[in-house]
């Protein structure tokens, strides 16, 4: 069974590879730029753009099954490629923003929608992930800013999040490339509690040895200072679904465990395997 992998130089991606590999599944780690990659041994590679209008059939050669990870553009030509040489399951990663109030009809809901609608158009039998708030975001978002003030800044510290370790997440993709006994048309994915941002920013403190102050900010002083890589819409829909999240408690589901049998990872571990990053 050969398992295609896309977005293989990412966060999640990079982490189905290792897990398939581990477990002696052969694999296939595609990006645009293969040449990024650094795969385990006996991982091959190949080029692959999913958004490009004509995709290699070549690609999905003697592929089984393939993870997607989503793309802002037209996955069809690529999705139909795969179709057409013979691969018969798909796990696609999304988001809670396909569906959730405040998101699903804004940006970033309407970009998960539009891959979601490109895979069901297919016909090929696929599960979608829906992982919460991926812990790594404390290392994107808030390690920076710690090292530099000992400070995070933000408006909304009471909202509440369910940080999911990115290792679950790809622990759950790779049993469902390899078993089916747990593949659904979706299936939610989160964290073991649900935290406020100032409780997790405790927990960043707590296993990072030092003390972290949060800035409370007003929402002109958070849209000062939004990150360049953010379109100003996409930041107002993030500032939004943290205010909406205040006082309300994250979605919590046994998807995890139920697939993987183990219990998600809290946030401590995840700090504690970056521990250098907020240093």
């Amino acid at each position: 069974m050969t398992i295609l992998v896309t977005g293989a130089g990412g966060g999640i991606g990079r982490r189905v590879v290792a897990n398939l590999t581990a477990a002696g599944h052969p694999v296939r780690a595609t990006a645009r730029d293969p040449g990024t990659l650094d795969v385990p041994a006996g991982v091959t590679t190949a080029p692959l753009d999913l958004t490009a209008t004509e995709v290699p059939a070549a690609v999905f050669d003697g592929v089984d099954a393939v993870f997607l990870y989503p793309v802002l553009g037209d996955p069809s030509p690529a999705l139909a490629a795969a179709r057409a040489a013979g691969v018969g399951y798909a796990v696609l990663l999304s988001s809670p923003a396909s569906f959730s109030p405040g998101e699903f009809d804004r940006p970033i809901g309407r970009v998960h929608q539009a891959m979601e609608a490109a895979l069901a158009a297919t016909g090929l039998p696929h599960t979608v992930l829906y992982p919460s708030y991926l812990a790594s975001n404390t290392v994107r978002d808030w390690a920076p800013q710690i090292r530099e003030r000992g400070q995070v800044a933000m408006e909304s510290p009471e909202a509440q999040m369910s940080p999911i370790h990115p290792d679950d997440v790809a622990e759950v993709a790779a049993h469902l490339l390899t078993r089916p006994e747990c593949r659904g048309r979706q299936q939610l994915l989160s964290g073991p509690s649900s935290l406020t941002l100032r409780e997790m920013v405790a927990v960043v403190a707590g296993e990072a040895g030092r003390p972290i102050g949060i800035d409370r900010l007003t929402r002109e002083q958070a849209l000062a200072a939004r990150p360049l890589h953010l379109p100003e819409t996409i930041y107002r829909t993030l500032l939004d679904v943290e205010a909406a999240s205040v006082g309300v408690p994250a979605l919590l589901t046994n998807g995890v465990e139920r697939i993987t049998g183990h219990p998600p990872r809290p946030l401590a571990d995840w700090v504690r395997e970056h521990r250098a990053a907020f240093a």
